[in-house]
């Protein structure tokens, strides 16, 4: 399995997730919002099978007013700060409990700290679909804003207490899962 960002070759009508607006951001939204610039989505492919399109996720940069972030995490912030929003999920059903979204999420972490690394920003903030879905990001550490349930935060960069480093390791099953 590889992540490759999203390309005019990727069948995007093939994909089915489950979730019709998930379905149909990446049929209607992607390519539009990565050519204006506004997100970035990756895709995860076979390679045997390079146009299928098993699983996505989509990156944004973002800024977040910090009443938003859980306590611990606001100290001796601005009121506006910058992170990476990972703005859409998802894996075809194909895939699902295989590992797949956590592969996605490991490798929209990981670019998430490059970003740091090279512009900055605390972390990487989601916007749940549901409660099934913010229980999911809360098994990978991500915290729940005190006003939003729906609204979670990872940090990048090992602030507060509860974020640290993806570790890279926690990768590799998931990768050979797939060859």
């Amino acid at each position: 399995m590889q992540v490759r960002p999203l390309a005019g070759d990727h069948d995007r009508l093939g994909f089915d997730c489950g979730r019709q607006e998930l379905n149909d951001w990446l049929r209607q939204v992607a390519r539009q919002h990565q050519d204006k610039g506004l997100s970035k989505t990756f895709v995860a492919v076979r390679e045997e099978l390079p146009a299928r399109i098993c699983g996505y996720c989509a990156l944004t940069l973002a800024e977040l007013e910090s009443r938003h972030l859980p306590e611990a995490w606001r100290k001796k912030l601005p009121r506006r700060i910058p992170g990476v929003r990972l703005g859409r999920l998802a894996v075809d059903r194909q895939y699902q409990g295989k590992g797949l979204g956590e592969l996605l999420l490991v490798d929209a972490l990981t670019r998430a700290q490059r970003i740091y690394a090279e512009a900055g920003g605390i972390g990487l903030f989601v916007d749940a679909l549901d409660e099934q879905a913010a229980g999911y990001y809360r098994n990978f550490g991500f915290e729940a804003s005190p006003d939003n349930p729906l609204l979670l935060f990872r940090s990048g960069k090992g602030h507060g207490e509860g974020g640290g480093q993806v570790q890279a390791d926690r990768a590799l099953p998931l990768i050979c899962l797939f060859r």
